[in-house]
């Protein structure tokens, strides 16, 4: 009898992320310095507003062109006179843009599937805990000491529930109140 052989195929089967804690996890998340590091990329302080706002926006398709404008500019370069703007500028501006935008489209990948894993099980747990009050307030009318005991929960859900917390009236007058200009 001849060896039966089997067809094998190349399907990408789709892989469902895991939340659930694993031993094969690490104990701890890498550090953002791990991380840079893993990238190839520096790891600088968060820019103040201020300065971010100082910063050229860039336009769509700018980096594409940067190359085409180092030729140019090599050829024109005596007519130009811009001593600090060179060809070899504009093309390791070029590389150094597409090496950063690599790793950013990577991190954000990342990021975003991060992002929405910890957001479902975020939603997960919430559903768990509005579960649990709901039955404390169908229960409360046989054991009346069961919404004591779950005050920190009923008081916590309705801080962030139905418009949150009361707050006390103020006398301040509101802005609906004339006020008497001499």
């Amino acid at each position: 009898m001849a060896p039966r052989t089997t067809k094998q195929t190349t399907k990408k089967k789709s892989v469902k992320p895991t939340t659930k804690p694993s031993s094969t996890r690490p104990a701890r998340p890498p550090s953002t310095r791990e991380v840079a590091d893993m990238l190839g990329v520096t790891l600088s302080p968060p820019l103040k507003p201020e300065q971010t706002a100082r910063l050229r926006k860039a336009l769509p398709g700018y980096a594409g062109i940067l190359d085409d404008v180092a030729a140019l500019l090599e050829e024109d370069a005596g007519a130009l006179n811009l001593p600090d703007v060179t060809p070899e500028a504009l093309l390791e501006a070029q590389a150094e843009q597409k090496y950063l935008a690599a790793r950013e489209a990577v991190a954000h990948a990342v990021y975003r599937s991060l992002f929405e894993q910890r957001m479902q099980v975020d939603d997960r747990a919430m559903k768990m805990l509005e579960k649990i009050a709901r039955r404390i307030n169908a229960l409360k009318e046989d054991d009346r000491d069961l919404p004591g005991r779950w005050k920190l929960l009923l008081d916590f859900l309705g801080t962030f529930r139905q418009g949150g917390a009361r707050k006390p009236k103020s006398a301040e007058p509101t802005a609906a109140e004339p006020v008497a200009v001499a």
